[in-house]
């Protein structure tokens, strides 16, 4: 924040340096006087009743740097300073400044047009042909903007939350104006139009409460002793700090099925950023636990039965007596 912020106080010098230097370098090279290159910097085009001048350009452009300059001093300020004080949430933050930031461009822009001398109500016919612009080949664009600013209102997709869109799972980075920004666990950037973000179906696992209910399961031999499966298992789940206490986790024997007994952990995580750790571990853990108890994970396995086939008689006959010749 600091170079950029000495950047543009460099480019900010040299434009004023610029255009104070160049009408005094013309005066010494060409021995002219001072007052026609006053009066060429005053010169320009008119537009309608608009008289827009070099020297009103100049302005302009200095404006826009130094405004540049001091938005990025508020933004800063108000991400690192003020707001952290507040009990505002880290999506409240972001909404805010983006808004603020947002008043101060439109301020700048009227601003600006001010400086060139503009006068607005010579803009109309303008507002006209942006409305057939609309009408024709802008409605994507309008409804992303008006859409962008309905997500910076909006409290159920802050960023920070995290959020499922389809098969895709990520975290809010940013919300613009035009497009939501939004990082995957595999440090992917989604580039989601905002339209998209309002009228599409969107899963956010942080709105309102962080709190995620999370379940594993895991399957014994039969024959185990499922009081003791069931006391570990909870015993476990119950010692692991990622794991909340309150709800309170709890074990459930679910099912008998074709080759195990089938045990469902159920318990919630304090935050979504736990979705993936606290399972891993858990499974870790009980494979550990397991077996230090003597207890069998089961596996998939089946017994066959043969009660006839014609021809094994013979076959195994000849197998026996082939066995004998060779101990003999």
């Amino acid at each position: 924040m600091r170079a950029r912020s000495k950047s543009s106080i460099k480019v900010l010098f040299l434009i004023l340096i610029f255009f104070i230097a160049l009408p005094l370098s013309l005066d010494f090279l060409m021995g002219t006087r001072l007052s026609k290159y006053v009066s060429w910097l005053e010169s320009g085009i008119s537009i309608g009743g608009t008289k827009i001048t070099i020297i009103n350009i100049a302005y302009l452009v200095i404006f826009l740097v130094f405004f540049i300059f001091v938005s990025r001093i508020i933004r800063d300020t108000l991400q690192n300073r003020i707001l952290p004080r507040t009990r505002l949430d880290i999506g409240a933050r972001a909404s805010f400044v983006n808004i603020v930031i947002y008043t101060f461009w439109i301020l700048a822009i009227y601003t600006g047009i001010n400086i060139l001398g503009i006068n607005l109500s010579s803009l109309a016919f303008m507002a006209g042909a942006l409305g057939i612009g609309i009408g024709f080949g802008l409605q994507n664009a309008v409804n992303n903007f008006v859409s962008g600013i309905i997500l910076l209102f909006d409290p159920s997709i802050q960023v920070g939350d995290m959020v499922q869109i389809g098969d895709d799972w990520g975290t809010v980075n940013r919300i613009n104006i035009r497009t939501t920004i939004i990082q995957t666990f595999d440090n992917a950037s989604l580039i989601i139009p905002n339209s998209e973000m309002i009228s599409n179906k969107v899963t956010n696992w942080s709105f309102k409460d962080p709190k995620v209910r999370r379940h594993v399961d895991v399957g014994v031999a039969y024959g185990s002793d499922v009081q003791l499966v069931h006391k570990i298992l909870l015993q476990i789940v119950n010692d692991m700090p990622e794991i909340m206490n309150d709800p309170a986790p709890r074990v459930d024997f679910t099912d008998f099925a074709d080759s195990a007994l089938i045990f469902r952990i159920r318990f919630w995580i304090t935050s979504p950023e736990f979705w993936l750790a606290a399972p891993t571990e858990l499974r870790f853990k009980i494979d550990e636990e397991f077996k230090k108890n003597g207890i069998e994970i089961a596996f998939p396995q089946q017994d066959i039965h043969i009660r006839s086939a014609s021809g094994l008689d013979e076959i195994i006959k000849k197998g026996d007596y082939l066995q004998k010749l060779s101990t003999d």
